[in-house]
């Protein structure tokens, strides 16, 4: 049961006199022969839902995204400006719902805030670096204290040799 406007003229009639949503479709609805009901039952709507729109009875209604997509549908049955109307509709107070947002999961605090990695690691190397210096001290020590002692220089051009130890001869009898 799908009813248009049976001309051009029957809309610019409806669209010049009126200047809410609400009042135009119900003028244009009027001009239609239709009742409240038949509208409804055409857009699968409650009757209060229709009555509420032509009324604009903001408090009546549902929130302003289904309200739109009512009144889209009621423009198309009657034969009206879908984006006229809504457009109306939104000029009237009623904005555009702000967009959606995605909230992620809560997560849950930890019972003992851990240290970041960042400085865990630079921790451990402190530790390391601090025992590799402790087991060292004692070669370190020692090589100072080697170089600490008396020093020869050495003549040009002359090369001392380590002094050679001779071995004794084994004897037999010690086998």
């Amino acid at each position: 049961m799908t009813i248009v406007a049976s001309s051009d003229a029957d809309i610019s009639r409806v669209s010049e006199g009126e200047s809410s949503p609400g009042a135009m479709l119900r003028t244009a609805r009027i001009q239609h022969n239709l009742n409240v009901e038949q509208v409804a039952k055409e857009l699968h709507l409650d009757a209060r839902i229709v009555t509420a729109i032509e009324n604009d009875d903001h408090s009546a209604l549902p929130e302003p995204i289904f309200v739109q997509g009512y009144l889209r549908s009621y423009a198309r049955l009657v034969g009206l400006s879908a984006d006229e109307i809504v457009s109306r509709y939104s000029a009237q107070g009623r904005p555009n719902p702000p967009p959606l947002s995605v909230i992620g999961p809560r997560r849950k605090a930890p019972m003992f805030p851990l240290p970041s990695a960042r400085l865990t690691r630079n921790v451990i190397l402190a530790l390391l670096a601090g025992i590799l210096v402790w087991l060292a001290y004692p070669f370190a020590e020692r090589l100072v204290l080697s170089r600490g002692g008396e020093t020869e220089v050495q003549q040009p051009g002359r090369l001392d040799l380590p002094p050679v130890f001779e071995e004794e001869p084994r004897s037999d009898a010690s086998r």
